[in-house]
């Protein structure tokens, strides 16, 4: 296409300036012609803008104590009043871009006209105030939310810049200079990715823009015409001819003198960059490696409650976590020392803590053994590189935690009117009505009796499983459910695919597939959820939901409520109290299944505790509280086709010796290998635990109901063997306890005589509960 004559630029310009008197000026354009009119049109038909739409700004997630962890954002912004924006950095920007911007009305006709007439002539000219370049922005930044959008505000157009025009006298008549200019610091690009002069100000100097020196803000008004060009970063040449020119443009607006901006060139650009981090997996996050699975579950924890990614990333919210520094390094350490990352490359060693209250459930630490990030994130991406992005902490360990859910049988059955000091049986063999083929036995001998609380402290599997039947699968459940393990209200193809499409939630179904090894703790639990147990039972049984926010404000400062499940009373505080004496032998007693361990580092706490083993050693877990602090270790081969793990070895000269290591089932087996919840879980708690209650006062748990600990006398099963079967049958349920009869040939009793009963005369059972009776035959 042929260049414009001079000519015909005339007669554009001419008409481009009738334009611009007609549209912008009067309320009707005349005499202009039909293209005039047409834009005329157009221009009359800008909407009014209160240019109000919030600005998008970064928002911040901190630690307990306020400091930054990471920020989270699509424009990297933050927003300031005009008094924490250095003079100079005003001083500067005008004095670069709009010279005249405190005498004109939002418009400058001439320059307007003069780049109009460039834009006609196929080149682009500026020509735009401050104030038409905050309307554009604002049109591009703010507004557009389509690509299409974003395009159109910045089209090199007349119809554009017009209506740009238009718009900046709305503004310039709605808002005084300075919020015009406090606007356009906050709003424009300041370098790449860098938003307003606050982030600029961070970006490059690490300081705030009430802070900026002279040659700092000089080269940061520079920048703004060409963010990537002026980049002192990758183009520091250019940049800093760029900000001696706005140092000369300064002396000429006689805001500095000659010699002030002669001086000021004599500096060096300075620069001590830093990059705020983005989300979780960024690298420069702090301590990212550690704090990952916390912050990641602090954004999945907003989202659930309505402040999703999207709202997040624009909205400047100031996210204050629960998470406490000193927790953090000390479980951290732990879950290290006792499972070296580096020499256990399958071995998770998960280890969350949350603080025990009637009101609210704070976390305190959320850490794994494995570091946080992705294997390979390849170099320069900014990605942290790490073992896993899979949510350790908080999504469910699909191995299982063992034995610590026989907790939630023991709770059930003093739910049923047994208490903590009651005998129970000890059978070396137990088969349960559910699984009738499945023989449960124990991993080693014990008594064939002992009160409740011992075997709460030494494990024999088939005493819970007995109880478990006595009391009823579904309230041994609902029990887990009441007492921490909410997940499990979730689908049950949430909680592990094989049970995917069943169509009822996973407590449902555990009862509905008869899985009577429940209490043996085979099925998948979350970490989280299992310290919340042991939280809720240290808070004199009141359940109330883990959380790892504190506060959430919004970029005015207004608190934002989280939609929280209100705490409630899940058992009655007098069993609770029964139960965490009950709980108490693990560690202090001889006979505790982490009593060995609690030896070693001179543990003296009053604690309640409980250990869980899986049968082929793939996992183990260790639940344990103190009133001030609650926590659960769960260890388990988290990559594909797990394999058993062992906690000790046999050296060369045949000796035993620790060493936490993957290994062959058969190894495992021995439970001279195998690890197992006294072990590495135990130790793992202990170390962290140690550390963590370092200087505080030991506090006594809540007293228990005397009912909880001796129970009903009603509960007490009588002695009938001897007796006639109908005569025994009569006194069993007089107790209220249904009966079931077996025959025996072989006792050489009576006919019709009982030879035998279960559970054993003055052993105390659950109310309701079934007693077998053996009535001999006579043959």
């Amino acid at each position: 296409m042929r260049a414009m004559s001079g000519f015909g630029r005339l007669v554009v310009g001419t008409l481009l300036a009738g334009v611009l008197v007609a549209g912008l000026l009067l309320p009707v354009g005349v005499g202009l012609g039909l293209a005039s009119n047409k834009v005329t049109d157009t221009i009359q038909a800008v909407p009014e803008d209160d240019f109000n739409a919030p600005v998008p700004e970064r928002s911040v997630i901190t630690d307990a104590n306020g400091k930054p962890i990471t920020y989270v954002f699509d424009q990297n912004r933050e927003s300031v009043e005009s008094g924490d924006i250095a003079d100079v950095m005003k001083l500067a920007v005008i004095s670069i871009e709009d010279r005249r911007f405190y005498n004109h009305g939002g418009v400058d006709y001439f320059g307007t006209l003069r780049a109009l007439l460039k834009t006609n002539a196929g080149t682009t000219q500026g020509g735009s105030t401050i104030t038409q370049q905050y309307v554009k922005n604002y049109l591009f930044l703010v507004t557009a939310k389509t690509e299409g959008e974003r395009q159109e505000a910045i089209a090199q157009t007349p119809i554009r810049k017009l209506r740009e025009a238009k718009l900046a006298l709305q503004l310039a008549n709605k808002y005084s200079k300075d919020d015009i200019l406090t606007r356009y610091l906050n709003l424009v690009a300041i370098g790449p990715s860098t938003y307003g002069v606050q982030a600029a100000a961070e970006r490059y100097f690490s300081t705030t823009a009430h802070d900026l020196t002279l040659p700092q803000a000089a080269l940061l008004a520079g920048m703004i015409n060409n963010p990537n060009k002026f980049n002192p970063i990758r183009r520091p040449d250019d940049a800093l001819k760029r900000r001696d020119l706005v140092l000369d443009s300064m002396a000429v607006a006689k805001v500095i003198t000659p010699a002030t901006a002669a001086n000021a060139k004599k500096a060096p650009l300075g620069l001590k960059p830093q990059l705020p981090p983005n989300g979780c997996l960024d690298d420069s996050a702090l301590n990212i490696n550690t704090y990952g699975f916390y912050c990641q579950y602090t954004l999945d924890f907003l989202a659930n409650n309505g402040i999703d990614g999207a709202k997040l990333s624009t909205g400047g919210y100031t996210i204050k976590t629960n998470l406490d520094p000193k927790a953090m390094a000390d479980a951290k350490k732990a879950v290290n020392d006792q499972a070296d990352p580096q020499a256990n490359k399958r071995i998770a060693n998960v280890l969350t803590v949350v603080q025990p209250g009637a009101t609210t459930r704070r976390i305190s630490a959320l850490v794994s053994n494995r570091s946080w990030g992705l294997p390979n994130p390849g170099p320069d991406s900014g990605i942290v590189k790490g073992d896993t992005t899979q949510k350790l902490t908080n999504t469910f360990a699909p191995l299982g935690a063992g034995s610590t859910f026989k907790v939630f049988t023991a709770a059930a059955s003093l739910n049923a009117g047994m208490g903590i000091y009651n005998d129970v049986e000890v059978p070396k063999e137990y088969r349960s009505p559910l699984v009738p083929a499945h023989p449960f036995t124990n991993p080693e001998d014990f008594p064939g009796s002992m009160q409740m609380q011992d075997a709460l402290a030494q494990s024999p599997n088939t005493t819970f499983v007995e109880l478990q039947d006595q009391v009823g699968l579904d309230k041994v459940v609902q029990m887990s459910v009441k007492l921490g393990l909410r997940g499990y209200t979730l689908p049950a193809g949430e909680i592990t695919p094989q049970f995917a499409g069943a169509g009822t939630d996973y407590a449902a179904e555990v009862v509905r597939q008869k899985i009577a090894s429940f209490s043996l703790g085979v099925t998948p639990v979350s970490p989280l959820e299992l310290a919340n147990v042991g939280a809720t039972l240290a808070s004199e049984g009141m359940w109330c939901p883990p959380t790892p926010v504190d506060s959430v404000t919004d970029a005015a400062g207004k608190i934002t409520p989280l939609n929280l499940a209100q705490c409630e009373q899940a058992v009655p505080a007098g069993l609770a109290n029964a139960l965490v004496e009950g709980m108490q032998g693990d560690l202090a007693k001889p006979q505790g299944t982490a009593h060995a361990q609690a030896q070693k580092v001179n543990w003296t706490r009053l604690a309640g505790a409980k250990t869980g083993t899986t049968q082929d050693y793939k996992s183990s877990a260790f639940l344990g509280f103190t009133p001030q602090y609650a926590g659960a270790v769960v260890i388990w081969d988290y990559l594909p086709k797990p394999q058993s793990i062992c906690a000790r070895a046999i050296d060369s000269e045949g000796k035993t010796v620790e060493q936490l290591h993957s290994c062959p089932l058969s190894d495992a087996e021995d439970k001279k290998l195998g690890m197992a919840g006294g072990s590495v879980p135990a130790a793992t708690w202990l170390q962290a635990m140690t550390a963590l209650h370092k200087g505080l006062p030991e506090q006594p748990f809540g007293q228990p109901d005397p009912q909880y600990l001796t129970g009903s006398s009603k509960n007490t099963v009588p002695s009938v063997v001897g007796m006639n079967i109908t005569q025994a049958t009569q006194q069993v349920q007089a107790r209220g306890f249904k009966v079931s009869t077996v025959a025996n040939s072989r006792s050489g009793g009576a006919i019709n005589t009982v030879v035998g009963q279960s559970p054993q005369p003055n052993f105390a059972t659950v109310a309701g509960a079934t007693v077998t009776l053996q009535v001999a035959t006579g043959s």
